[in-house]
């Protein structure tokens, strides 16, 4: 069932924009930094929706996360208008962040592969005979290739893991954690939480805070 796409007031609206543009965990004294106060309110307003976690951090302070309806709740914004008696400089992040929504939509991407906890930069990790991929890694590039109907093409990875089913589940997550890194290669949540499967959720890897569940190699 699709979710109502809930109006927020422009501070609210702007703090799950940079909530997004963190992609982790962020404590109050970093946020108060990058956006507009988040007050008791607002954050339990935002907490009620579910598009934020806020739980007690160091010395009792708040640490906030943008939850699985958040993100969707920033995407479907992306084509939105600006709030109701939004001041210049919201209108200004909202006319960025459409062009960002542009973007996404000409180049068939998602949030999260735009917004990530970790970027891969090549400059921090030479391709060297050092690095070159583990036994398993490649084994997860055939098992990908089987399953994709052409690169780039999203597999879930409950079906990966079927193929995998020799390989103790933990060990994996941490190899698919370390191959999302790699240039090309993604690892998202299911945004439409209707079409996961119970098999789906039990096989999701846990990146930063967020669970993903679907897995992508753009060259094989």
């Amino acid at each position: 069932m699709t979710l109502e796409h809930v109006s927020l007031t422009p501070s609210q609206s702007a703090v799950l924009f940079v909530l997004m543009s963190q992609a982790r965990d962020v404590p109050n004294p970093q946020l108060r930094a990058l956006a507009p106060e988040l007050t008791k309110k607002s954050r339990e307003t935002l907490n009620e929706l579910g598009l934020i976690d806020s739980v007690k951090g160091p010395r009792n302070s708040f640490v906030h996360t943008l939850t699985d309806r958040g993100w969707a709740w920033c995407a479907r914004e992306l084509t939105e208008e600006p709030p109701k008696g939004a001041q210049p400089p919201i209108r200004a992040l909202y006319a960025v962040m459409a062009g960002v929504g542009r973007y996404l939509t000409a180049e068939d991407l998602r949030l999260h592969e735009v917004f990530r906890a970790e970027v891969f930069r090549a400059e921090e990790t030479p391709h060297t005979e050092q690095n070159a991929a583990s036994p398993l890694e490649e084994r997860i590039r055939t098992g990908y290739a089987d399953l994709a109907a052409r690169p780039g093409a999203w597999v879930t990875l409950s079906a990966l893991r079927a193929g995998l089913d020799d390989v103790d589940a933990a060990t994996l997550d941490t190899a698919l954690v370390n191959l999302q890194r790699a240039p090309g290669v993604s690892l998202i949540p299911q945004e439409d939480r209707a079409l996961l499967t119970d098999a789906d959720r039990a096989a999701a890897v846990i990146v930063g805070t967020q669970a993903c569940h679907l897995f992508a190699i753009e060259e094989l």
